[in-house]
């Protein structure tokens, strides 16, 4: 694979490229992050990280861990904004990332939750090891420290 996880102080400008497939392809969950990140801060959370996966040059995924603004508890992490390439998908590429935004947002708190809408990132959480949530509206998938 040879990808390098990078925490992003600033949105790069390959950040379009990346955001202009994920509309492509109907997703859109992208939209509000560069509004969100700014200099380092994303809205007023100081332990916020923004990271992305590069290969090759090229920017093959994204994906944020922040304070859970539905849950606003100190133990609470969120993952969002995460987008995988079309064609860097099912390589590892995603998991690497995931693996890097969770365990920063494990040491943060003991609780991560996210919510995925599409059927494969329902299955993609699934294998990476979070739980279902089946009673809350903001949330699909639940994550405990250990």
């Amino acid at each position: 694979m040879g990808a390098q996880i990078v925490r992003f102080e600033d949105l790069p400008p390959e950040f379009a490229d990346l955001h202009a497939t994920a509309m492509a392809e109907g997703h859109t969950f992208l939209e509000r992050l560069p509004q969100r990140w700014h200099n380092g801060l994303y809205l007023d959370d100081p332990n916020a990280a923004v990271m992305g996966a590069w290969i090759a040059g090229e920017l093959a995924a994204i994906g944020a861990q922040t304070t859970d603004e539905y849950d606003p508890h100190p133990d609470h992490r969120r993952i969002r904004h995460f987008y995988v390439l079309p064609q860097h998908r099912r390589d590892g590429l995603g998991r690497s990332l995931a693996s890097s935004l969770l365990q920063e947002a494990l040491h943060l708190a003991p609780i991560v939750h996210l919510r995925a809408t599409y059927a494969a990132s329902i299955a993609f959480w699934d294998a990476v090891g979070f739980t279902r949530v089946l009673d809350r509206p903001d949330r699909t998938h639940r994550m405990t420290r250990s």
